[in-house]
């Protein structure tokens, strides 16, 4: 068994099933407590998951910004690299809790992980 998974995100939030499918992941290992330490980090297309002012309620979607509580309600860390995020929006504010990392952090959390799986 696992101590330690890392839940990457490439993807956007809405259009595609695979944040959405990633952060449900994430949520299922912490309320089981298969994995000791489970851990979100938001890169490429998938930082827009971090954007506080989604609306997925306009386009009839579940909103991952809840999923994105959640996670953090376990007091699990989520990460999205900061070069990405503003690359494809600019300073934006994003949702209280989630952390920003440079790459170079980034790299180290990956390497931190025994597990890593991406969506």
């Amino acid at each position: 068994m696992a101590d330690s998974i890392l839940v990457l995100v490439t993807k956007p939030p809405y259009g595609t099933e695979d944040a959405f499918a990633g952060l449900r992941l994430a949520l299922a290992m912490l309320a089981s407590g298969t994995v000791g330490k489970t851990t979100v980090l938001l890169i490429g297309d998938g930082t827009l998951n971090a954007v506080a002012s989604q609306k997925a309620e306009a386009i009839e979607m579940p909103s991952n910004v809840e999923a994105i509580q959640d996670i953090l309600d376990f007091d699990a860390p989520v990460y999205c690299v900061h070069e990405d995020l503003a690359e494809r929006v600019g300073e934006v504010a994003t949702i209280e809790g989630v952390k920003m990392v440079n790459w170079e952090e980034a790299r180290s959390i990956l390497s931190e992980h025994q597990l890593v799986t991406t969506f």
